[in-house]
């Protein structure tokens, strides 16, 4: 049995000693700076569309009621033109734009809170509010007034308050001394946020294990990266889970929805309509807590509402909007929230299930990734904790079913191809199933991974003859899948009907097929325009650089950092003889090469088709994370033998990785305060 020598002993030390003093950093820029902010609670509502255009020298009060016993903070929400602030700000390097004093007083008119706020640094429906850095007593029912002076305002920035003309009891406005029929919205203060203290100890106990545990399993007990990941990657999902709640992930919504659709088929809940979903008052209930954007009143609500039992009674009608995707792509979501159901969960639990049995379908597959793999395991395992893998495979997104079949495939292809052993049935059954797989989801988008059965050598059979039937045969399976499958998604993109049209994202003005077909040069241009602006930023977020829906972001430091980790995890080891290496002929690498961009110009495609206006100079709706099954070929083209590393650093490459997760964690902390 392996023990801690000395090295070891001082390498956790130093480990430790720098956890720490990263944990009190984290803590006291972060973690503190939420717990003391007050919860805002709307006591006065705009009417949607009013806003009242703020001007230079404005002078406003606004008396208004304070609702609780506690004084935490009072204010009022604005409105500004963000393009044009940020063209200001950026383009014109202007900081000058005004200022907005705000100031709380009691009856006696003597000040109370007070806040000065820069309008360069303000964001669009964000929270103005003075807070006390405590809190005091005994203000219930205190007859409070909000005064606001606009110094220097910039009229082009467009700021404005929302304000309603119905009669709220106890307010009354007026702006520059006269008496207005109509008031602005306040926000006040609920309580403190409380999730963020649970977090401070929590999460922080679960990054030092996580570090701790990857490097006694990897640096001690030297256990093989396929176990080491279930630790490590189960560690890492739940982080996210509870950073990233449900709906925050691009799409999550829809897909959760469909996922639903089908429980209910599965459970008999009497869905007769193909364009409805009939959804449990209680999961409805539960659905109108989360935002696409995470707010820390959300992460609260989450907190106090997740421990309650017991099911609302009745039933709701929904839109359903139907994804074309087979159900295969949902079965963990329709597994989680079919035993939540069964279980009487309440709503934010059943929606939970779904992603903890999304989460356990990612172990296990990265598991039999990572395994499978006939070299590169540490290339493997770095994969299996990117940013983006964790992101989408903790989700109800149905990229992260696909993005795991591919992977699978991919690895037995490796196998197939670089193994000397005689191919096993296992093997053949299982390149089959996820061929099949690839052919039915994402319209066919990743079928051109299937070509690479042409790779497999002629010496894994009894001979040419029996390669090429059996390529053969595999062909006519995808292609038999695919037209089975997924041709009515395809016609769908590519010709969709009128009534399809026009219910469409672009409600018909896309390019669809017949855009292709008839302007195939504005395709070609616009692709390769957008491969030009845009390709460094495919792959930063193909990594993980932006997660949630593009508006949390990890530090480029993190990502790029990752991409050399993927480089150095392929790149052979000197004298190294034990067939844990690939040997990537060029012929092999042109491949790659060829079915990377035939993969790439199908997504460009379906884009272009489906998501891009005409007269639209790029193509629109391209993320990374489209390009992330691809990501194998992309690292074994920097395999070489004519470069070498000196001796294995597999272990500490993957240990690495983990240390830059915990950055990338940080990232996604420290952009939840832009959303408060």
């Amino acid at each position: 049995m392996r023990r801690l020598n000395r090295k070891h002993w001082i390498e956790i030390g130093a480990m430790t000693v720098i956890f720490f003093i990263a944990a009190f950093l984290v803590y006291k820029t972060t973690i503190l700076t939420r717990m003391v902010l007050p919860r805002t609670k709307t006591q006065v509502e705009a009417d949607d569309g009013q806003f009242y255009r703020l001007l230079d020298g404005d002078h406003i009060e606004q008396k208004f009621r304070y609702p609780i016993d506690k004084l935490l903070s009072a204010g009022t929400m604005i409105a500004l033109d963000e393009d044009t602030l940020g063209n200001l700000v950026s383009n014109e390097k202007d900081l000058d734009l005004g200022v907005l004093h705000l100031e709380i007083r009691n009856p006696e008119g003597a000040s109370v809170m007070q806040a000065d706020y820069d309008v360069y640094a303000l964001n669009d429906q964000q929270n103005l509010v003075a807070s006390l850095p405590g809190s005091q007593e005994g203000w219930a029912g205190t007859d409070l007034t909000l005064v606001l002076d606009a110094e220097n305002i910039r009229p082009e920035v467009g700021l404005s308050i929302g304000y309603t003309t119905k009669n709220v009891k106890h307010t009354s406005l007026t702006i520059n001394g006269e008496v207005q029929d109509f008031v602005f919205n306040i926000q006040t203060a609920d309580h403190q946020f409380l999730y963020w203290k649970y977090w401070a100890v929590f999460g922080a106990g679960m990054i030092y294990l996580l570090l701790l545990g990857t490097y006694v399993g990897l640096a001690v007990f030297r256990l093989k990266l396929e176990r080491m990941f279930l630790f490590t990657g189960s560690i890492l999902a739940v982080l996210y889970l509870l950073l990233l709640p449900p709906l925050s992930v691009p799409d999550e919504e829809v897909h959760l929805k469909e996922a639903y659709y089908y429980s209910n088929q599965i459970l008999g809940k009497g869905q007769e309509e193909t364009d409805k979903i009939r959804m449990d008052r209680e999961d409805y209930d539960a659905l109108q807590m989360f935002q696409t954007t995470p707010s820390l009143s959300e992460y609260d609500i989450l907190k106090e509402e997740i421990s309650k039992s017991g099911r609302t009674e009745g039933t709701k009608m929904i839109k359903r909007s139907d994804t074309q995707a087979p159900a295969v792509t949902y079965i963990p979501g329709i597994l989680g929230i079919s035993l939540g159901r069964i279980l009487g969960l309440n709503g934010l639990l059943v929606f939970y299930m779904g992603r903890i049995c999304s989460i356990l379908c990612y172990l296990l597959t990265m598991y039999w990734f990572i395994r499978w793999m006939p070299a590169a395991k540490p290339a493997a395992f770095i994969i299996a904790i990117l940013p983006m893998t964790l992101q989408q495979c903790c989700s109800y997104s149905y990229d992260a079913v696909v993005i795991e079949f591919a992977f699978l495939y991919l690895a037995v292809l490796f196998g197939l191809i670089y193994q000397e052993q005689e191919i096993k049935r296992w093997q053949i059954a299982w390149y089959v199933a996820f061929m099949v797989l690839l052919s039915i989801c994402k319209g066919g988008t990743y079928m051109p991974l299937c070509l690479l059965t042409m790779l497999i050598p002629a010496s894994r059979f009894s001979g040419k003859k029996k390669k090429w039937m059996f390529v053969g045969g595999m062909a006519a399976v995808a292609v038999t899948a695919f037209l089975t499958s997924t041709l009515s998604y395809v016609l769908y993109v590519a010709s969709p009907t009128a009534e399809q049209a026009a219910g469409s994202y672009l409600a018909g003005n896309a390019y669809g097929a017949a855009g292709i077909l008839s302007e195939p040069q504005t395709f070609l241009y616009m692709s390769v325009r957008t491969l030009l602006l845009s390709g460094d930023g495919f792959l930063e977020t193909m990594l993980g650089m932006q997660l949630g829906w593009l508006n949390i972001f990890v530090s480029r430091i993190v990502i790029y950092g990752l991409f050399l980790l993927l480089i150095l995890s392929v790149i052979r080891v000197e004298g190294r003889r034990d067939g844990a290496q690939l040997d990537v002929a060029i012929s092999q690498k042109i491949a790659f090469v060829i079915v990377f961009a035939l993969m790439g110009a199908m997504v460009f495609a379906s884009m272009f088709m489906s998501w891009t206006p005409k007269g639209s100079s790029v193509i629109a709706g391209i993320q990374g994370r489209y390009f992330l099954p691809g990501l194998p070929l992309v690292l074994l083209l920097f395999s070489s033998k004519n470069i070498a590393l000196k001796k294995e650093i597999g272990r500490k490459l993957g240990f690495l990785a983990v240390c830059l997760q915990c950055l990338a964690i940080y990232g996604i902390l420290a952009s939840l305060e832009r959303v408060l």
